[in-house]
Order: structure tokens, then sequence, then C-alpha cells
């Protein structure tokens, strides 16, 4: 089930569609949706009669009637506030706050704004994105700045054959019945490095064991320059999104691809979200979740 989105927002005109696409994305999974702002204080001169605590008060809740103006001003009429919630915290580590803030909301998905070059302050100065993707045990959703989009219809996954692929398609699958979305999951190899349709067969097995969704389509691609062929497959599908899982310390596929530039370079070539599970966090998370059974 995805209960809660969390979307940290730095309020911009540019940001708009990514806002409007994940309020869309709410109300297609029934999720509260909980837009986030970190706010950062100038410098204050107090007097004694005012307390800095009673004046940063005033302000943060100043900056959260802001933040909600925003958010109604742009999603329009059919915004709805009853599972919307605002929340505003002070800072100067908006990774920090990201991480915090999202763990006590219980996330199952952090959505963040593509980093942009020429921004004033940017959300994601000091590669944020990247940060987050070492640290959060939830996925996490990076979006363009591209044009309102309805509905999602296809999911593109690309896998290494990997059992930490299973789990992160348990939890795609929960979403992706309540999107009513196609998966389609696909490996790219070299010739030289292709393991052959047993590990296909094997991959399928043991999908169909554990994750009860029947939308889900596999195919295999030979191609010496995987990131340009994944890029290409994105449009040849019209992949509305493509998810990747972050490994760490492997060889083959995704030690080549999902390394730590990765964001950076695939963001400035796909103009769809790109989505990450972070293997080490979601392996660790499942275990945990085992153990209290």
């Amino acid at each position: 089930m995805m209960n809660t989105i969390f979307y940290a927002t730095d309020r911009s005109e540019r940001e708009v569609p990514v806002l409007k696409n994940v309020y869309n994305l709410s109300v297609e999974l029934g999720a509260k949706l909980v837009v986030f702002y970190v706010h950062r204080m100038e410098p204050l001169r107090v007097s004694v009669s005012r307390p800095i605590q009673q004046i940063e008060y005033h302000v943060i809740r100043e900056q959260k009637e802001i933040l909600e103006a925003y958010c109604r001003e742009h999603i329009g009429a059919k915004f709805n506030p009853e599972n919307v919630v605002f929340e505003v915290v002070e800072g100067d580590s908006i990774t920090k706050a990201i991480l915090e803030k999202s763990k006590e909301y219980s996330a199952d998905l952090i959505v963040i704004g593509r980093k942009e070059k020429h921004s004033e302050r940017g959300l994601f100065v000091g590669d944020i994105g990247k940060e987050l993707q070492d640290k959060v045990t939830c996925p996490l959703l990076i979006a363009p700045n591209i044009k309102e989009k309805s509905s999602i219809n296809t999911i593109l996954y690309a896998t290494d054959f990997e059992e930490a692929d299973i789990i992160a398609l348990q939890d795609l699958a929960s979403m992706a019945k309540l999107l009513d979305a196609k998966i389609e999951i696909v490996h790219i190899s070299t010739e030289k490095e292709y393991a052959g349709e047993q590990q296909l067969e094997w991959f399928k097995e043991m999908l169909e064991q554990k994750v009860d969704y029947e939308n889900i389509a596999f195919k295999l691609y030979f191609s010496d320059d995987i990131e340009a062929k994944l890029r290409k497959l994105t449009e040849e599908i019209n992949a509305d999104i493509l998810v990747l899982l972050e490994r760490k310390e492997k060889k083959g596929f995704f030690q080549r691809i999902f390394h730590k530039s990765l964001v950076k370079k695939m963001e400035s070539h796909i103009a769809i979200p790109l989505m990450s599970y972070n293997e080490v966090k979601i392996c660790a998370a499942q275990k945990s979740t085992a153990g209290k059974v």
C-alpha cells in the first residue's frame, strides 16, 4: 500500500509541473500528500520583549501559509485539502530536514524536483538527490519539470536478475496495481556478457512466486552502450517512469551505469521521472520486517 507521499519543494515557478504531477499521483494512489519546505532563517535582531522562539514560531507559521497558498493557486479547482499536509521547518541542511521529516511521516515515496543549473538557490545544491539516494529506505522519485500528466500507464524497470530486484518489484507492483499500469522489465547486456535465457526464466519464476501482479512484460536487449539503450527504450515504449535499483559493490550491468554520477547523467538525458530503490536499505528493511513477524 502507498499511504504517504512526501514531496519536498522550493516553491518556485519552475516546479509547478512537479507539484501538479505529484498531486495527481497522490489522488490516483489514494495517498496522503505531505508538501514540505525548508526555510532558511535570516539572522535576527531580537529585542528583549520578543524572544527568538516566538519570532521563529510566527515565521514558520507564515511560511506554511505561503506554502499552502502556493499549492492552492497552482493545483487549482481540483485541490482537495483533506489529504494534504503542509510542513515547514527552519534549517540549513535540506537533506537532513527531508530525511528527518519523511521518517516522521513514515513516507512510502519521497519526491523531489530535478536539479536546475541556473536556479537562484535550487533545492538540490550539492547534489542532494544523490545524498538522499544513499540514505532513504523508501523509493526516491526525481521528477523533471515537464507538463502536467494525468496518469501513469507504463513503468520501465531495468533489472540485473538479482533477488534485490524482486524486493523492489514487490513494492513497485503494489503501486502499479493502484495505477493500473504495465511494468516493462528489461535487461540490457553486451553479447560478451550475456548469460542466456536461463537467467530470465529463473527471474520470471521467482517473480511469479513473490509478486501477485499479471500486467508485467519481460524483454532482453543487447547493446554496447547500455545507458544510451536505456534512454532510447524510455522513448520507444513511451514509459512514464524509469525505475532503477542502486547496487553497491557489484559487477555487471548496474556497476557500470548506476554509480555515484548516474542520477546526474541520466536526468540530463531523459524527460521522464527517475525512480530509484537503494538495495542495501530495502534489503535491510525487509529483514527487519521479517524479524518482527
